[in-house]
């Protein structure tokens, strides 16, 4: 059941989509913080949202990069990519050293994710050339 559920979810659509949404969340928290006070509302903190997003690009990631390096391609580049990305999200957020290039980091991580998973998908489908696919 588990096997069926993962053949038909696109883990590196998910991937992505965590990715983009993360950094989303990352540009337009701080004009979100800085508006609220002036419409008499209370920021409590985003520390839960930032967990999430992180874990749930993480497993995406271990699993549409795992599942499409072991049944398909063997090409360790988006690995890497994603390694390197993973790393410097971590980093720009809960790293104190690289807080004053918080953004910056954020941003060429979430990036490197993204690329991570559109070369997972480049070589996991591969594209049938249309000479094929009209010769019937």
């Amino acid at each position: 059941m588990i096997d069926r559920l993962f053949s038909r979810l696109n883990l590196d659509v998910l991937g992505i989509g965590t990715s983009v949404l993360c950094a989303v969340h990352c540009a337009l928290l701080p004009l979100l913080i800085s508006a609220l006070p002036l419409l008499g509302l209370h920021f409590t903190g985003h520390g839960l949202l930032e967990y999430c997003l992180l874990s749930v690009s993480f497993l995406a990631g271990c699993l549409a990069l795992g599942r499409g390096f072991w049944y398909r391609h063997r090409w360790v580049l988006p690995l890497l990519l994603f390694g390197i990305g993973f790393v410097c999200l971590v980093a720009g957020h809960f790293i104190p050293l690289f807080h004053a290039y918080e953004g910056w980091i954020i941003a060429l991580g979430a990036g490197l994710l993204v690329a991570a998973h559109w070369l997972n998908i480049r070589h996991t489908h591969p594209k049938v050339p249309s000479s094929a696919a009209t010769a019937n």
